[in-house]
């Protein structure tokens, strides 16, 4: 239930975030079976938004264990569908309780349902592909053979304008499943070419530069215009006032999107709420529910008619480590 009502929350404030968001051939996803979902991996935890809320079915997700560590944080994030993947560097036994993680995958994948992994296995704000880290994948498949799991493999393709700027252009692209059984031989499944197939194919869908923006066309920035001035001159200071505190929190890091994104998720909704009812209180319910419509109204126009700049630094490796 939690996992349902924040996917369609999320999926909600996407629109203010990524005004420009562009979905690809998503029908090739069918979804018609047990699958393995993968994808370049350019935007930290803001990658997995982008799919989980665009798929038409509900994805378990492999994340890094090292999050996981607090018993609060364990609880809350197997509740929204999260598994921990170790690396070495994360702890000692990372070996043992990775197999505990893909024992727990094989028996979601049994039941019929969907795994998200990141087959790079690190973001670093980059627009092209990673060398992939192919255990968790191989071992997937692997299992899956032994289980008698006829698993799919649906690869999506991720594109940005920018990871340090906001209002966002955000492309999502399905691209052809790929049927695991076609590739058994010799009493196995032949891991090492699907994931040659997977490479190339992400490889051959990625532009490796920046996604240049769909702009408005005149007439809708006309029509924008006084609306937007109105969000901008109400609001943006609260915005900014975020902005600019992630944006020092997270330098250097690829954390941007995620934190800044969940902030306002959550503190945008009691903001507009805290103004509407000290407005209604001082004016009357009517005008106090007009301005709880009204800021998110003229805060959307805002987001469209601002300009999406497109990021120019595309060689810099962020870190994937946020600073004590």
């Amino acid at each position: 239930m939690l996992y349902q009502v924040l996917r369609a929350y999320v999926r909600l404030g996407l629109h203010w975030y990524v005004p420009d968001f562009r979905k690809d051939q998503l029908e090739q996803a069918k979804y018609e079976g047990p699958s393995v979902i993968v994808s370049n991996h350019p935007n930290s935890f803001f990658d997995s938004l982008i799919i989980a809320v665009n798929a038409p079915v509900e994805i378990r997700f492999l994340t890094r264990g090292d999050i996981f560590k607090h018993p609060l944080a364990n609880w809350v994030l197997r509740s929204l569908y999260m598994l921990p993947i170790y690396k070495r560097t994360d702890d000692p036994e990372y070996a043992v309780k990775n197999d505990f993680t893909f024992d727990e995958c094989m028996r979601q994948l049994q039941a019929g349902k969907h795994i998200l992994i990141f087959p790079e296995g690190r973001s670093h704000n980059l627009w092209y592909l990673q060398p992939l880290m192919n255990g968790g994948l191989t071992s997937l498949m692997e299992r899956a053979y032994w289980a008698e799991v006829p698993l799919q493999i649906q690869p999506y393709v991720l594109n940005y304008n920018s990871f340090v700027d906001v209002p966002k252009s955000v492309s999502l692209k399905a691209l052809p499943v790929i049927d695991t059984t076609e590739y058994i031989s010799g009493h196995a499944v032949q891991s090492a070419e699907v994931i040659q197939v997977v490479k190339e194919n992400l490889k051959e869908n990625m532009t490796e530069s920046p996604l240049e923006p769909h702009l408005p066309d005149e007439k809708t920035l006309t029509l924008l215009r006084i609306p937007a001035k109105i969000g901008y001159y109400t609001q943006f200071w609260f915005y900014r006032l975020w902005r600019d505190y992630i944006r020092k929190r997270t330098e250097g890091t690829i954390f941007f999107d995620s934190l800044l994104f969940g902030v306002l998720l959550f503190s945008y909704p009691v903001f507009v709420f805290l103004i509407s009812f000290i407005v209604g209180k001082l004016t009357g319910f009517w005008i106090g529910l007009f301005v709880f419509l009204f800021l998110p109204a003229t805060a959307y126009c805002m987001a469209i008619y601002q300009k999406i700049k497109v990021e120019t630094d595309l060689e810099t490796h962020k870190g994937n480590r946020l600073s004590k």
